[in-house]
């Protein structure tokens, strides 16, 4: 369930709106962004690797993303070799470990799976739009209330009455943190 004293403290940072986990324990892998703000990024890849062996699905994710290319970040992170080989074993062992935890019906889990389906974790994952929806939805079921704002940007161009019934979801509650005009009205 969205811990909503937890929403509010991360409404306050702006870096860290973009996850809400359930189930999974983060707070070591937010660490990883602040480190490397701070310009600590060799302690912020010894985390994330530290991270990444133990199986921690989003630090998978991450460095699996960095062996693909390190362009593109906002703040400075470590020098990688672009390695894809390395970069496809770590995203499927990510997605693996995913539907895992999904499996235990942990709603961050399954929001992240629809990421990885949606195309948002790299280009060795399948994508399958449907799956992320269905994917989606479970996150919701399973309480992950934050996937409501996933769900209004997934149907924004493709069905407004959907789009504007999840913005609604999800500020009801109290964990928007999209704003789309076109759902205001």
């Amino acid at each position: 369930m969205c811990s909503l004293d937890r929403f509010a403290a991360m409404r306050r940072t702006p870096h860290r709106l973009n996850v809400i986990f359930l189930k999974m324990d983060n707070d070591e892998f937010l660490t990883i962004s602040e480190l490397e703000r701070r310009g600590s990024v060799n302690e912020a890849f010894e985390l994330l690797s530290r991270l990444a062996k133990n199986s921690h699905p989003m630090a998978l994710l991450d460095l699996s993303m960095r062996y693909y290319s390190v362009e593109g970040y906002a703040q400075p992170v470590f020098p990688l070799e672009p390695d894809h080989e390395k970069s496809e074993q770590l995203a499927k062992l990510a997605k693996e470990r995913l539907e895992e935890l999904a499996s235990k019906n942990d709603g961050e889990a399954m929001r992240m799976l629809a990421y990885c389906y949606l195309g948002h974790w790299g280009p060795f994952l399948e994508k399958d739009r449907g799956q992320g929806e269905d994917w989606l939805l479970k996150a919701y079921d399973a309480e992950c209330f934050v996937a409501a704002n996933d769900l209004s940007v997934f149907y924004q161009h493709s069905n407004l009455e959907k789009s504007k019934h999840w913005y609604n979801e999800a500020e009801t509650h109290n964990c928007r943190i999209i704003f789309n005009e076109q759902c205001e009205i």
